[in-house]
């Protein structure tokens, strides 16, 4: 009699294991459960309503869509969750009628950026997606939004909650720059926050890549942030703009006002050549020290990334959020499933995050096998964009913990936390140049 059982795992288009016939002698045999994952894509293949919820735009890939997140000139990002996991996601989705060939250009060098770097505090990108019409970046969600949202509604941040902010920002930039990687477009509408204190630098579409102190031409990002250098028409250095950019980003959470003011572009050029920062009374002398060491206007002079970290003002903060940053803790595992067997056949040993984030899958059913098929395919393969949703919910809760066991940052009070927490009522006046 014909039944229904497993034979070695059969691929198929769709790289997953599918169940053949065969003969049996037994007068019993159950159906094999039918996995996550499979089900999910024969859905995807076969069900009218998926098929319906993609045509309309509600669904892509694993992934249904919902609410509007933000727009932009060439794209407009929405919500999403993934299927498998229920993970909240943010797609930046861009219309490819609408894309000029430098806009074509910035998306590739964003995608190219973001597949290299694994950080804490850097947007994960977990898949692209490409059909006839439209390209679909899916990355990691921010539930408490762009920094730049929180500072016009709610005002400047008190010192010490700017500093736990500000100082897991640097040591983002401090991963790029340790990579040869220039952000260029540094601002508070490029920071995200989670609800639980985790700021996220994002949007690479200016990034690149640059050998040690070679000099770049291209005048990148908002105005307002530029460094001085780029309104000289001169050859720059990329470091030292970004460093710039940063004390323009501390200035304005500080004191919700930006530093360099004018009515038009010619006047913001004379305000940011001048270089003349004139800071509240209000503010800490270390923090004064600190914005003017940064908005310098001769880039030699200027402080570096780790002259930032090192400073009164920030070490203590950046001492406790390197704990959480460790680079021991990150690495290419969290973006690329680790071979288990190397050249010669011998296991490969892998961490504990990475083999909870298996056995995760396995009961998706995401195999070791279809994870090795994949893992070359990076943000190209929905097993892929899973194994690094699963692997970030991970790290997620490891910092959580991490978090819970360090109530403060060094001897900062109970009272100052809880100020630091209470949002200023301070209006923001900002440059109308963006």
């Amino acid at each position: 009699m014909s039944k229904l059982c497993w034979r070695n795992p059969v691929r198929t288009r769709d790289d997953v294991a599918t169940m053949t016939l065969c003969e049996s002698s037994e007068e019993k045999a159950s159906l094999v459960k039918v996995t996550a994952y499979r089900r999910a894509i024969d859905n995807l293949e076969n069900d009218r309503k998926w098929k319906s919820d993609t045509a309309v735009g509600k669904r892509i890939g694993l992934y249904k869509l919902s609410g509007e997140l933000g727009k932009g000139n060439f794209s407009h990002v929405k919500t999403g969750y993934h299927e498998l996991t229920k993970e909240r996601v943010a797609i930046k989705i861009l219309d490819k009628t609408k894309l000029t060939a430098k806009a074509k250009k910035m998306l590739s060098r964003e995608i190219s950026v973001m597949e290299s770097i694994y950080h804490q505090n850097i947007v994960r990108l977990f898949e692209v997606i490409e059909t006839y019409t439209k390209y679909y970046l899916i990355m990691e969600h921010a539930a408490a939004g762009e920094l730049f949202k929180r500072l016009i509604t709610e005002g400047r941040m008190h010192e010490s909650e700017a500093k736990n902010i500000f100082a897991q920002i640097v040591l983002a930039v401090k991963h790029l720059h340790d990579r040869n990687i220039i952000h260029r477009d540094i601002k508070a509408e490029n920071i995200f926050l989670s609800s639980r204190g985790v700021a996220k630098l994002g949007d690479f579409g200016f990034s690149i890549t640059v050998s040690n102190n070679e000099k770049l031409e291209t005048f990148c990002g908002s105005p307002p942030y530029a460094a001085p250098e780029l309104f000289l028409d001169q050859r720059y250095v990329g470091r030292p703009v970004d460093v710039w950019s940063l004390g323009v980003l501390l200035f304005f959470m500080t004191t919700a006002t930006m530093p360099f003011l004018g009515d038009n572009m010619a006047g913001l050029r004379r305000s940011i050549l001048a270089g003349q920062v004139e800071t509240p009374s209000w503010i800490s002398q270390s923090l004064k020290s600190l914005i003017e060491s940064m908005l310098n206007t001769s880039p030699d002079d200027r402080y570096c990334i780790d002259h930032v970290l090192k400073s009164d003002w920030l070490k203590e903060a950046s001492a406790y959020q390197s704990r959480f940053n460790n680079n021991s803790v990150y690495g290419h595992w969290c973006a690329y499933p680790t071979p288990l067997t190397n050249s010669d056949g011998g296991n490969v040993e892998v961490t504990d995050t990475e083999s909870n984030a298996r056995q995760a899958l396995e009961v998706l059913g995401i195999s070791r096998t279809m994870l090795d098929e994949h893992g070359p395919l990076g943000s190209r393969s929905n097993v892929v964009a899973t194994y690094r949703i699963v692997v970030n919910r991970l790290l997620q809760q490891r910092r959580l913990v991490g978090q819970q066991n360090q109530s403060s940052v060094g001897p900062q009070s109970q009272q100052a936390a809880a100020a630091a927490r209470k949002p200023m009522k301070i209006k923001s006046r900002l440059c109308a140049i963006t």
